[in-house]
């Protein structure tokens, strides 16, 4: 008679009961909305574009050949191009980007900070548009080697390997340039 009690309680421990069910779904349901609440708070917290991430946002976005930002009716409309063809989304998150009072430079190792002057852009109309500012990214993250003054920041995009420098003025920036040439040049 032993035995067969033995038996008994072995095919009962076999199985779970109903309430240990209903708490292991109870938990897989906890986790579950956890998880989506969060994966939801990512996209929400979606990073809005700045200069001083644009080089890094522009490289993130997938491409055959080249990302490029245009900003024409004195920077109030920026939109995006991939591969030459315009992302509407993407655009709508350079809403407010820029203003007019952008400027761009290139830095010449004798000559010092040259002045850009805005480039001519022919619109879908075949009219033309002055480009107030413009940036590109290839494939390999290799952006344009620009410097941008705006709102009281310098931005250096000259750098290939580390992310875009902040400075206060140009004059830092030549400073930074010429330190750069001297160590070259030791």
């Amino acid at each position: 008679m032993g035995s067969c009690s033995q038996k008994k309680k072995r095919l009962n421990r076999g199985a779970f009961s109903l309430v240990e069910l209903l708490i292991v779904v109870l938990i897989i349901g906890i986790v579950y909305t956890l998880a989506v609440s969060s994966l939801q708070s990512l996209k929400d917290d979606k990073i809005k574009p700045n200069l001083l991430n644009l080089k890094n946002y522009l490289s993130s976005i997938l491409q055959e050949s080249s990302v490029k930002l245009i900003c024409l009716d004195r920077c109030s409309d920026c939109s995006i191009y991939i591969d030459g063809k315009l992302d509407e989304e993407l655009s709508n998150e350079f809403d407010d980007f820029l203003d007019s009072s952008v400027e761009t430079y290139r830095y010449d190792f004798n000559l010092g900070m040259i002045n850009l002057k805005n480039k001519i852009y022919y619109n879908s109309q075949n009219n033309e548009e002055e480009i107030c500012f413009s940036y590109e990214v290839d494939k390999k993250g290799v952006g344009e080697q620009v410097i941008v003054k705006y709102k009281g920041y310098v931005y250096d995009f000259t750098q290939y390997f580390t992310n875009t420098l902040r400075y206060s003025s140009l004059d830092d920036v030549l400073d930074a340039k010429e330190e750069q040439a001297s160590k070259v040049l030791k």
